[in-house]
């Protein structure tokens, strides 16, 4: 029993300066989003994100975004959708508070047409960006993902983003 103990203190111990170091976040950000489909205008997209850092280097994230309502080149035609999606994300510190990051997961998009026409698909998504670190406590980040939406003949759709994040 004391070996049980004692092992089970010093895996407390020295796991102790890697749970330091892990924090999880929350965000949202606003911006624009461009579906790769021919008279699709852009629209204003909007998200929610999370996250655990597991150091300063590797995090993984669960995100949400709504990519709002594009009007289309034909009269009373828009289409609406959003897409949710679960990443890696690599960070590059630079120093003084500025990192790069770049996002490489999965993602289940849906996009409705007015109409009541709608498709679904899941695949790979991706993205990069910039944050800086106002605080210990707060972030702004600039970043761009990519998501692909369609079933039969799938597009690109790119979602250009600013956003505020809080670290816990």
């Amino acid at each position: 029993m004391k070996k049980i103990i004692i092992s089970t203190a010093l895996s407390a111990f020295l796991a102790s300066p890697v749970i330091g170091l892990a924090e999880g976040y929350i965000g949202l950000g606003a911006g624009q989003n461009k579906m790769d489909v021919s008279g699709v205008k852009e629209s204003t997209a909007y998200s929610a994100f999370g996250g655990y850092s597991y150091n300063k280097y590797i995090a993984g994230e669960i995100a949400y975004v709504d990519f709002g309502s594009a009007n289309t080149s034909v009269p009373g035609i828009s289409m609406k959708g959003y897409a949710i999606g679960l990443d890696a994300v690599g960070s590059l510190p630079l120093g003084s508070g500025f990192s790069l990051f770049a996002k490489l997961g999965y993602a289940s998009t849906n996009i409705e047409i007015t109409g009541g026409s709608s498709f679904g698909r899941g695949d790979v998504t991706y993205g990069i960006g910039a944050q800086y670190d106002v605080s210990s406590d707060w972030g702004v980040r600039l970043g761009y993902d990519n998501y692909r939406v369609g079933d039969t003949n799938p597009k690109d759709s790119a979602y250009t983003s600013l956003g505020v994040l809080f670290k816990f």
